[in-house]
């Protein structure tokens, strides 16, 4: 399947131009996070969260040349491919931070910001000057590719809308794959916010409580992805999904 720019902006809101520039953008060489794929963004949300959430950023205030520039792509590009060694573990969590710090350091044109993520993945995230991660490891496992961002200047206030937009989108994808993912992360003992969140009535609404707070701050900058997030949370029981895991632990 072939995701294209008019599928990104039917389906999720993408503006037009930032859609074709990832569809048309070649897979680079070498690296690990495209490793035996054709495409640069096929229909898999681990790629298709990157127009997404360009988007995102372009109505946080963002301009959409910066967000399209080589460096912005490239710099993204590896942080992916250090994400994608973490994945195969080729390196470990620790190298995989250190990694990102050295490319967003080389690549800064947004000191401030740089020192923001440098206090949150120390441990010192009330030293930052914004909110980053939310209480459960899991939904926090994609957050090194804000690195990305420091190949842009901004202000403060964007930088606050931007890293809200960023949480709206990211929990509610991560929440998905990890209500798919329950009993294999249970197994091989991985994080899954499910699970953190506990197996329980309380452990549901909280959940569920996520996954309204995206769509409401996702409603108030794009409304066509809050339309797909409210379809998902009407479908999705929760509860029930957690009842058939302890059924068959």
């Amino acid at each position: 399947m072939f995701l294209s720019a008019d599928d990104l902006k039917l389906a999720y809101g993408v503006d037009m131009e930032i859609g074709r520039a990832y569809v048309d953008r070649s897979v680079p060489a070498g690296n690990s996070y495209w490793e035996k794929r054709q495409l640069y963004i096929p229909p898999v949300t681990g790629y298709f969260f990157m127009p997404i959430f360009s988007d995102l950023a372009f109505r946080s205030g963002i301009p959409k040349a910066e967000l399209l520039s080589e460096s912005y792509l490239t710099l993204a590009e590896q942080i992916l491919d250090s994400a994608g060694r973490l994945e195969s573990r080729e390196i470990n969590w620790q190298e995989h931070v250190a990694e990102c710090i050295e490319r967003a350091t080389e690549a800064d044109r947004n000191p401030a910001f740089l020192q923001d993520l440098k206090y949150y993945f120390s441990g010192n995230r009330e030293k930052a000057s914004i909110p980053l991660g939310t209480p459960y490891p899991s939904l926090n496992r994609a957050d090194t590719y804000l690195f990305s961002l420091c190949a842009i200047p901004f202000t403060d206030e964007v930088k606050q809308r931007v890293a809200e937009a960023w949480y709206a989108l990211m929990t509610y994808f991560l929440i998905l794959d990890d209500l798919v993912d329950i009993r294999e992360d249970f197994r091989e003992n991985e994080e899954n916010a499910v699970l953190e969140a506990g197996l329980t009535e309380q452990g549901v609404e909280i959940i569920n409580r996520m996954i309204d707070e995206s769509h409401d701050r996702m409603n108030r900058i794009n409304p066509v992805m809050a339309n797909r997030i409210d379809h998902k949370r009407h479908i999705i029981d929760v509860a029930a999904i957690i009842d058939s895991f302890l059924k068959g632990k």
